[in-house]
């Protein structure tokens, strides 16, 4: 017996040394092929419905079995086989242990020959007391064993639902019920019977009992053995053992201490069994978390993403057919993890069949998944975060219990390891250029400024001679007229023309007034040219040079543009002259007139109302018979020299409309931010000055100062669209984006053009295809390219950012294409283009675009 469990105990040892590494080869080998089965629908089938680890199942096996004991040619390996059948039920109640019952029919059979047997008699030759033995035994025993089963395969490497090969031990404890009789070989007579009711062989022997059913001999035994679970699908699996029975006496092979010298009988056999497994069950909160595995949630998009401040997740999940148990209750929580803090989700409920509230049902028996959606805001420090979720299960009962707090005090309860659900969150659409346009007052300057004075000489009716001392001729208001003229056009500006109107009273024949007032005119004109003779003989008499007077004169003046033109009678004159007059039936007056028809007929009409009404003739013709002189000239000017250097080194001497002017002369921020400066200074109530000081303040970055400004134009010229476009960039690059909106929109309404401001503003807003739509006239610009990228186009992005002016920031975004579109040539060679900005490199080490590279060596060497 020393020798037997020796030897049983080497197989179990090498076994052990054996099947242990192949199990962790298995299941490494199942992890890597179900890492790639993953992505066919097969595989996902195959897990998603695998059922749980408790179940019961019946088997039926056939097997050879061998006796292992006292009348055995060998004690371990015998080669007498005999082939037995049974069956077996298994209640499986954790992934490790399990309980069966079996039923089995096992007949044996083993011969000895020649074998020397001891004994009570001395054989007289040797003087050795024994005989030798040429016997044989046959037997058939009825098993009847309950044996607990230990899977040490899910014991060492986890429960694993989609694993083919499994093993397990087998111990037990059992009755046999046998039947059976020795036989010597050597005269075929029968030497003793065991379990028959009429044969209880010799009583010398001293056999075992009968007290079994039918009279067979009942015995106790105990079985240890070894398993093989070969999984071919859910329910249906093969089953190799090997078994080893003891049995509690030596009777057997009715040879009591027998050739072995074995005190108690054994029998061993192998096995093969087909497993059918059904009943799946136990559901219960503890299956749940140990099958939490088997439940697979999916985060669209993988990786999160801002939009307008907030960001959007969709979590798919799906639970495995009898996987939720009817009375169970989760609470789905995720929780966003960042440096600093934590933001939690709003929960949503899901629960099992037998649950009433509110929540979502998921059932037993076919599983089922759920959506959950939610909009959380987004704060900068987010970006580099991760998304997870550890669900709290707990056994309701029969209701959901409304709190946290109450679950963990009334429930059975878990919290479910945590998981991640995605792993940051990608904020490109924050990266706009704060590149909003401001907004410059027009300086109101004029480089060529023509200023005008104009006199009038009046003639005597029919006539075209000028007469100074006749009728309105002689009014002060006329004479001073004529003498500003003739100042005006002699201080020596340069003369632009003289314009000559003649006009005659509509009283008179209308082919007469038209010649008259042609003579008029040219009367007029020689009014004008013997004026600038007049204004040379002064001109030579104050100056001793009188040739370099002359010349400079007749420069002046003689190369003057006279514009001599006529207009016969003055018809509209004479209207509005009654209209304004208070003249008695002034309205009839005009109406007769109006109805006369053509011109000679109203000539008529009134030469017959001024006989009527003599003031017609007294006091509306008169001014009518006129020629007017008019004189352009251009105002001198300081030249775009002149006017830089004295913006700069004496301000005061200037006008504002010069100093804004001025600025517009240099392309140096800090010069023009300095005549602003001046300009308001100067002239505080002005509101250009202030707001083109605030534009340059802008461009420099000066926030504070830009500000002040702004307020002070704002007040000095409200509901201003140049203000409030200004205003608006000013909170722009303060990033108070809602504020700058308002400003922009305002602005609009005023009719500023500002769908450049406005769309830019509306990529962090999140509506993407407005922004492309205001953006897109502005061609091959940083902002229009990052529009495109958020909107999805990364091919029209990638043309845009490639014609925009190529910095840093325009780089990082064709980076962040390359990574959209997998080419790691664009993405790589870009990178290192951005990273010549040091904060661009900080930033590219977190930022989520990159999550799928950032492990990769060549992105590592760039941002390192």
């Amino acid at each position: 017996m020393k020798n037997l469990y020796q030897n049983l105990s080497k197989v179990i040892i090498l076994f052990l040394v054996m099947i242990v590494p192949m199990v962790n080869y298995a299941q490494t080998t199942i992890v890597e092929k179900k890492a790639d089965d993953a992505k066919t629908e097969k595989a996902a089938a195959r897990m998603n419905t695998a059922p749980t680890h408790t179940y019961w199942s019946v088997t039926l096996f056939g097997g050879a079995n061998q006796f292992n004991g006292d009348l055995s040619k060998n004690l371990f390996l015998n080669d007498k086989w005999k082939f037995g059948a049974g069956a077996m039920v298994t209640r499986q109640f954790t992934r490790v242990i399990g309980t069966r019952f079996k039923f089995g029919w096992a007949p044996l059979t083993s011969t000895v020959k020649g074998k020397f047997v001891p004994g009570a008699n001395p054989d007289p030759t040797t003087g050795l007391a024994g005989d030798y033995v040429n016997q044989s035994f046959t037997s058939y025993v009825l098993e009847g064993d309950v044996h607990a089963t230990i899977n040490f395969v899910n014991w060492i490497a986890g429960y694993k639902p989609e694993r083919f090969f499994s093993s397990y031990l087998i111990l037990g404890v059992g009755l046999d019920h046998t039947q059976g009789s020795r036989t010597n070989d050597l005269d075929l007579t029968t030497l003793g019977y065991l379990g028959y009711p009429t044969h209880k062989g010799p009583d010398n022997l001293g056999y075992g009992n009968n007290s079994g059913i039918g009279n067979w001999n009942l015995e106790l035994k105990a079985t240890a053995g070894i398993g093989f679970d070969f999984n071919l699908n859910q329910h249906w699996s093969i089953n190799p053992e090997i078994l080893w029975r003891w049995r509690d006496g030596d009777v057997l092979d009715l040879t009591p201490g027998g050739v072995m010298e074995v005190k108690n009988d054994m029998y061993s056999g192998i096995n093969l069994g087909l497993t059918y497994k059904f009943a799946y069950g136990g559901c219960s909160i503890k299956q749940m978390e140990k099958d939490y595995a088997l439940v697979k949630f999916e985060t669209t998009p993988a990786v999160l993403v801002e939009k307008g401040d907030s960001v959007l997740v969709t979590v798919k999940g799906t639970f495995p057919p009898k996987y939720f148990c009817p009375k169970a209750v989760m609470i789905f929580e995720p929780v966003l993890k960042y440096e600093g803090g934590t933001y939690t989700l709003k929960p949503i409920t899901l629960k099992g069949e037998k649950i009433a509230g509110d929540g979502i049902m998921i059932p037993y028996k076919e599983g089922g998944s759920f959506t959950y959606s939610m909009v959380f805001p987004y704060k900068p420090e987010m970006a580099v975060s991760e998304l997870v979720v550890a669900p709290l299960i707990y056994d309701a009962k029969d209701k959901i219990i409304p709190s946290k707090d109450e679950i963990k005090v009334k429930a059975k309860y878990a919290i479910l390891p945590e998981r991640s659900l995605a792993p940051g969150i990608i904020h490109t659409p924050t990266r706009i250029a704060l590149d909003m346009i401001p907004a410059i007052a027009e300086h109101g300057y004029q480089k060529e400024v023509i200023t005008t004075k104009a006199a009038t000489l009046f003639f005597r009716i029919n006539l075209f001679k000028w007469e100074p001392k006749f009728g309105l001729n002689k009014t002060q208001e006329a004479q001073d007229a004529l003498a500003q003229l003739n100042l005006f056009v002699n201080q020596g500006w340069k003369i632009k023309n003289v314009t000559i109107d003649g006009w005659a009273s509509p009283d008179g024949e209308e082919t007469f007034n038209v010649g008259l007032s042609e003579n008029r005119a040219k009367t007029g004109n020689a009014y004008m040219m013997d004026q600038f003779r007049n204004f040379v003989k002064e001109a030579q008499k104050a100056n001793k040079n009188k040739k370099e007077v002359k010349a400079k004169l007749d420069s002046a003046g003689m190369e003057v543009t006279f514009v001599v033109q006529s207009h016969g009678p003055d018809w509209n004159g004479f209207l509005n002259t009654i209209k304004t007059s208070d003249v008695k039936d002034k309205d009839k007056i005009m109406n007769v007139i109006n109805s006369a028809g053509d011109n000679l007929k109203k000539e008529q009409e009134i030469r017959n109302m001024i006989v009527i009404y003599p003031e017609i003739e007294e006091k509306m013709l008169p001014p009518l018979r006129r020629a007017e002189i008019t004189a352009n000239l251009y105002e001198p000017r300081r030249t775009d020299e002149q006017l830089s250097k004295l913006a700069i080194s004496n301000p005061d001497s200037l006008k504002v409309e010069e100093l804004l002017y001025a600025a517009t002369l240099t392309t140096n921020n800090d010069t023009k931010l300095t005549i602003y400066e001046n300009a308001a200074r100067i002239y505080p109530e002005n509101w250009k000055a202030h707001n083109n000081a605030a534009n340059a303040n802008l461009v420099k970055g000066n926030l504070d100062a830009a500000a002040t400004h702004l307020q002070k134009a704002a007040t000095l010229a409200p509901n201003n669209g140049i203000v409030e476009n200004n205003l608006g960039v000013l909170y722009a690059k303060q990033r108070d984006y809602v504020k700058a909106e308002d400003h922009f929109k305002k602005a609009q309404k005023l009719g500023e053009n500002e769908n450049y401001n406005i769309g830019v503003l509306m990529i962090p807003k999140g509506d993407y295809a407005k922004a492309n739509s205001m953006l897109a006239n502005s061609k091959c610009t940083y902002n229009l390219g990052l529009a495109q990228l958020v909107s999805g186009d990364n091919a029209a992005a990638q043309t845009t950012l490639t014609c925009a002016p190529q910095t840093p920031e325009t780089a990082y975004l064709l980076a962040v294409i390359g990574a959209r579109t997998n080419n790691t040539k664009m993405l790589y060679d870009n990178l290192v283009k951005a990273v010549a900005d040091p904060k661009l490199k900080d930033e590219a080490k977190k930022d989520r675009e990159f999550y799928y590279y950032a492990n990769t060596q060549d992105f590592k060497n760039i941002v390192q």
